[in-house]
């Protein structure tokens, strides 16, 4: 009798517990903006010669950029995916030595900026999930489709970047969430930004220099 007394009450408990974990209080919030390392001797000079708009990003929950598995709760974030990749994006090419700007989505390059870089941010999330009794991964992943126009720009130029980091800790914590997602979401701009120079979008670094502005590492 009191085996079946506490397999009733179990069964009662379970969806109660599963229920408030999914409460909309249950959240795990990520901490900040994303940004790029510091880069030394401060951004090249130069006018731009290209400029990021905004890109685009449709989700089915706003605010909400992955899962934790392991206490059933939403990962959430109060930034803009789409704002937060174009500045980057432009950050990237900057510290590549390709002066960039990052425009509003709906605005036109400046009439001096030769090349305009847009597209969509497709992945821009991070779960955590348990492997094993006391590790727990947590897994940021960030896809962009980038395009590109402008003279000299190839037609139809478009490229997809998706970047991944996984980090393994005990249980996960907002500055560890961040910490996935920054290394992520960087190495997607990296990367764009290196597909754009070898795919002759942007001028090279050295192009720049003896166009009279920008420096070269």
């Amino acid at each position: 009798m009191v085996t079946r007394t506490f397999r009733g009450s179990f069964t009662v408990l379970v969806p109660l517990l599963f229920l408030a974990a999914c409460a909309p209080g249950n959240k795990l919030h990520v901490p900040g903006e994303l940004s790029r390392p510091p880069r030394p001797g401060g951004p090249p000079a130069g006018a731009p010669v290209a400029a990021v708009a905004d890109f685009s990003y449709a989700s089915d929950s706003p605010g909400v950029i992955g899962r934790d598995y392991d206490r059933v709760r939403q990962i959430v974030w109060k930034g803009e995916p789409g704002k937060a990749m174009a500045d980057l994006v432009a950050g990237a090419l900057t510290d590549g030595g390709s002066p960039a700007v990052r425009v509003p989505a709906d605005a036109p390059a400046p009439a001096d900026v030769p090349v305009r870089i847009s597209g969509s941010v497709r992945r821009f999330e991070v779960n955590a999930r348990r492997s094993g009794v006391l590790n727990v991964l947590t897994e940021a992943t960030v896809t962009l489709v980038i395009t590109a126009s402008g003279p000299g720009v190839p037609p139809s130029w478009e490229s997809t970047v998706t970047s991944g980091t996984t980090l393994t800790d005990m249980f996960p914590t907002p500055d560890d969430l961040r910490e996935a997602l920054l290394s992520a979401a960087n190495s997607a701009a990296e990367e764009a930004a290196r597909r754009l120079l070898e795919g002759r979008v942007i001028p090279a670094p050295s192009a720049v220099d003896k166009g009279g502005g920008g420096t070269s590492r």
